[in-house]
């Protein structure tokens, strides 16, 4: 090689990185982003966090929230929507009301689903902070309880028991259910309010729950629910 030759010089330029353009959401994705921060949001800060602080969490704009969300009682409203009857399956119903199983086949089956739906920490949260602001989902969710749910339970554990099925719940009856559902609810309460370990075998629990329920039941329901009136009494009434 002559002296006054060079070797090459090497390219030591790093190839160009290429950046994707941030894809655009569509007003619809939008509006979903913007609902499941809200869901996350509520759930941490509690109903009386500021949406000017959700905003800035997510990365918009106030105005732009506002876009999609006109006030902040429409948010919830649809957070109230995605959290609880959106988790509300029509299936729970029909199980309560099929009389190829028994109550506490019927019970079980539900509650154990139930449970699983029911215990995040976005439902019990959002629950409890509405109740200590202003009440609102719980009374819209307890509303829908009274209407679909508990009637049903009523209505099914009389039958177990061979007792007048027509009557109106009693108000005894009602708070036995409560007993129940609460007892459930508590599992959720234990973990994402006290911030206790999740509790093991909560399908146990669960059944634990509904067999000490129908127990009480055979004493308290016998004792609480109108009886209907028999032929003999009808026929002197007559």
């Amino acid at each position: 090689m002559p002296i006054d030759s060079k070797p090459p010089v090497k390219d030591t330029k790093l190839p160009q990185q290429t950046t994707q353009p941030r894809r655009r959401l569509t007003a619809q994705e939008r509006e979903q982003q913007i609902l499941d921060s809200a869901i996350a949001f509520f759930s941490k800060r509690g109903l009386d966090g500021q949406t000017r602080d959700l905003a800035r969490e997510i990365g918009i704009t106030h105005p732009l929230l506002y876009h999609y969300f006109p006030t902040k009682k429409a948010l919830i409203e649809r957070v109230y929507k995605e959290v609880y009857l959106g988790r509300w399956k029509p299936q729970w119903e029909q199980w309560l009301d099929d009389d190829a199983r028994g109550l506490e086949e019927k019970l079980n089956l539900f509650y154990q689903d139930y449970a699983s739906t029911i215990l995040q920490p976005e439902w019990v949260r959002i629950l409890i902070f509405s109740g200590l602001s202003d009440g609102y989902i719980p009374g819209k969710y307890l509303n829908m309880l009274k209407s679909k749910l508990f009637p049903r339970i009523v209505r099914e554990t009389r039958r177990h028991l061979g007792l007048d099925s027509g009557a109106p719940p009693t108000e005894r009856e009602i708070q036995h259910v409560w007993g129940l559902h609460g007892g459930i609810f508590y599992l959720g309460m234990q973990q994402w309010v006290y911030m206790l370990s999740a509790p093991d075998e909560i399908q146990s629990i669960v059944t634990d729950r509904v067999r000490s329920y129908i127990a009480g039941a055979q004493v308290l329901f016998a004792d609480a629910t109108p009886h209907a009136p028999s032929a003999h009494t009808e026929a002197g009434d007559a």
